[in-house]
């Protein structure tokens, strides 16, 4: 039920300071990491201010729309890699997106989103077609990030949501992150969560356990509330619960909605809901012991789906849904965790 969707960084990281919204962090050294370590590689590099968002293009074609787009525009948020882009081509668009942010000493957030029966049938299904197809392609995600830093989300909602594939698709599902996990693990820089959706789906022992099976022990950790509206004190009890029970797995949650909490319950209630607000700017400054960010991993202005109402497809800019995000936060309340 979701998403989707170079010179740059320097200048862009510098207008997002204007606004207030850019990443706390100082440049540094990249780190390279363990699920064991407790250096946050997070903390050692700014994030990337992603030059071709959603929000950036809707700016470059549209100035007069800058109290809107240009604070969205100039805040780092991740940049979701699908099966949209061919495995004979997707190396090169992960090069030109991980490479202008080495080159500035930033961190990219890349998601991928590509795992086969995706979203079990919903406003962003799709995928590629099997196992050994996916696992080409995570192969060349990998070999276009070319051993320099990034961090991965890997398969929003792939894990919790694996019992919509029936018993023998729940199998192939876990076999195929796994692989994932494994493969984009294995290189030093890469710092990868996967996705584990969030505290109202799984309880934390039964998520814990999809995690083991997915092999988090290879992993940096988890990552939460993608896409979702909850509000970060929740996500971080069950981020830590979870945590507990994986040995101080690490874990990242996404901030960029979730600034007035989740819509009342109801049908597509997660999808494009009304009245919620921008969260907390992204940061590693957080209030959970394992909580290495806050993320901004759903680009804000971006469409969740159709949601039976005509809106834009599942990653199209929906500017009008956008500019409520924004009139509705103020930029202040984006700068501080919600309660």
């Amino acid at each position: 039920m979701r998403r989707v969707p170079m010179i740059f960084s320097c200048v862009l990281l510098a207008v997002g300071m204007s606004f207030g919204l850019s990443a706390t962090q100082t440049s540094a050294d990249p780190v390279e990491v363990t699920a064991q370590s407790d250096v946050n590689p997070l903390a050692a590099r700014p994030l990337y201010v992603d030059p071709d968002s959603g929000a950036r293009r809707a700016l470059s074609t549209d100035p007069a729309s800058a109290s809107i787009t240009g604070p969205l525009a100039s805040t780092p948020q991740a940049r979701w890699f699908t099966d949209s882009t061919p495995t004979a081509e997707v190396a090169g668009a992960v090069s030109a997106y991980v490479g202008p942010a080495a080159a500035a000493g930033a961190m990219p957030v890349l998601v991928v989103y590509a795992i086969p029966q995706r979203d079990c049938g919903g406003f962003s299904s799709g995928g590629l077609p099997n196992a050994t197809a996916y696992g080409a392609w995570i192969r060349q995600v990998k070999a276009g990030i070319g051993g320099r830093p990034a961090t991965v989300i890997v398969e929003p909602d792939a894990l919790p949501a694996a019992d919509c594939t029936g018993p023998g698709g729940r199998t192939a599902r876990f076999a195929a992150l796994a692989d994932a996990v494994s493969q984009l693990s294995s290189d030093a820089s890469t710092v990868v969560y996967i996705d584990a959706g969030h505290s109202r789906w799984r309880s934390p022992a039964d998520l814990a356990d999809r995690l083991r099976q997915v092999g988090v022990a290879q992993a940096r950790g988890f990552s939460l509330n993608v896409s979702n509206f909850y509000s970060t004190s929740e996500e971080i009890a069950y981020g830590e619960g979870v945590s507990s029970l994986l040995g101080g797995a690490h874990y990242v949650l996404d901030t960029s909605r979730n600034g007035a909490g989740p819509p009342p319950d109801g049908t597509l209630s997660w999808c494009n809901p009304p009245g919620r607000m921008l969260g907390s700017a992204p940061t590693t400054k957080t209030a959970g012991a394992h909580a290495d960010a806050y993320l901004w991993i759903k680009n804000p202005g971006q469409s969740d789906g159709e949601c039976n109402r005509s809106e834009p497809a599942s990653g199209v800019w929906f500017g009008s849904y956008a500019a409520d995000l924004v009139q509705r936060s103020g930029w202040k309340a984006a700068a501080t965790p919600p309660s």
